[in-house]
């Protein structure tokens, strides 16, 4: 997206475009924001990444005539991506903050907030929350599956089709064993045992997965005043949870070689990143700032990608340096990246990892959570070296896991049968 379109699509998002919008209306749309990045939170705000929309805020704010409650309107949308950014990292308060300081609204009457659990609530209320009126007449409890409900009527409009996947799916896992259970009275041992009854045939990270969509409809629901309390929140499994690495099954490589270099990721930089990934197996970080003159093509006409800490870049370590053959790329693709001056991928770190990881999970159709990731393929490539029988100082060289008995060096003394023995052994698998 260009910086103009984008720009506009930031103004947009946070109807900072229209002048004639009055400061509530404006504090309306950031209360929804903020919302969403609480109920969401490995989202993003209409295919924009945090960190460019703190980009354009800033720059609209240096550059932009504004009435007073398009700026105050401004200061509180930078807030709101700060606290978004936080929540990523796992850090709620400065989304809590926000909803329950300068943006809490009036999202149901406040004389519903406290009111006991067993006293009636009006129809028309909770319909207007999108609660069914079927769970209404069941003595006006509201089952988690009723929390989901009202939180898709409100927030689902926005969401993409695998996002709404996701939080049904997890609703309908979750509620098959909450019951009838009313979150109004929810007690802490309810949501232990919710977390033992998942952790009986699931990995940890699938628990956590799990129990991060509950904490995030518990939060909702505490925010928008549906319910009072909050027992969901510090479930997640800690020890062991990331410990599984896994690689992709061979007929994912094929899918994912296939969308990057012939199908519709070919011209997108999301292809582009994708196939180095596939080829080299390099970290995320490392693709990421590689540079146009980073491609190097040799006498016997082989593409091979230099992996430095030239040019300001950083590796994870001095084994991380290395030359690796580039194997099952087309070669304009190779061509198009060389081509291009200083560093080939613009985005920020945090947009890359996030949008490349997303077109993986989109195109294998696996949900965020489950192991699998752009860091996957680097495992992948490990297991098919050591499946064929290479051996261990090749996968070593190609990996940059230590320093191995082979050159590095494109043009070191033995560098012909390092580079011939490294483009053998890819061609094995890729």
């Amino acid at each position: 997206m260009s910086n103009t379109k984008r720009l506009l699509s930031t103004l947009k998002a946070f109807h900072l475009d229209r002048p004639d919008a009055t400061w509530e209306e404006l504090r309306a749309r950031l209360r929804d924001i903020a919302e969403e990045a609480l109920g969401n939170p490995q989202g993003d705000l209409y295919g924009l990444v945090l960190s460019d929309i703190a980009e354009d805020l800033a720059g609209i704010a240096e550059t932009m005539p504004m009435g007073l409650g398009q700026a105050k309107a401004l200061m509180m949308a930078q807030r709101v991506v700060r606290a978004s950014q936080g929540r990523h990292s796992g850090d709620l308060r400065g989304i809590v903050e926000l909803l329950e300081g300068d943006l809490k609204g009036a999202i149901v009457p406040s004389y519903q907030i406290g009111r006991s659990d067993s006293a009636p609530v009006p129809e028309s209320i909770c319909m207007s929350q999108g609660v069914p009126k079927e769970s209404l007449q069941k003595a006006q409890a509201m089952t988690f599956m009723d929390l989901h409900d009202a939180y898709m009527a409100e927030r689902g409009e926005g969401m993409a089709p695998a996002t709404i996947k996701n939080m049904t799916s997890t609703a309908k896992t979750v509620a098959g064993i909450l019951g009838d259970l009313d979150m109004r009275s929810h007690t802490r041992a309810n949501m232990v045992a919710l977390k033992a009854a998942l952790m009986e045939t699931r990995k940890a990270s699938t628990v956590n997965k799990l129990l991060t969509n509950v904490g995030a409809l518990t939060a909702w629901g505490v925010a928008t005043g549906l319910m009072t309390h909050d027992y969901a929140r510090k479930l997640t499994i800690t020890k062991g949870a990331n410990s599984e690495r896994q690689a992709f099954a061979s007929g994912q490589i094929m899918e994912l070689t296939k969308v990057a270099t012939t199908g519709y990721l070919k011209g997108d930089w999301k292809g582009h990143a994708l196939a180095l990934g596939l080829s080299t197996g390099a970290r995320i970080g490392e693709i990421h700032q590689v540079h146009g003159c980073d491609f190097i093509k040799d006498e016997d006409g082989q593409w091979f990608l230099s992996i430095n800490d030239d040019n300001g870049k950083t590796l994870k370590n001095s084994h991380s340096r290395r030359v690796v053959p580039l194997v099952g790329i087309p070669e304009e693709i190779i061509k198009t990246l060389a081509a291009a001056p200083g560093r080939v991928f613009k985005q920020s770190m945090s947009g890359f990892a996030a949008q490349l990881n997303a077109a993986i999970r989109d195109t294998l159709g696996i949900a965020a959570g489950e192991g699998l990731s752009f860091h996957s393929l680097r495992h992948s490539l490990a297991s098919d070296l050591k499946t064929q029988g290479v051996a261990v100082g090749v996968v070593q060289a190609i990996l940059g896991h230590s320093s191995g008995s082979l050159a590095f060096d494109l043009y070191g003394s033995n560098a012909a049968a390092s580079k011939r023995l490294m483009v053998d052994a890819l061609r094995l698998i890729r």
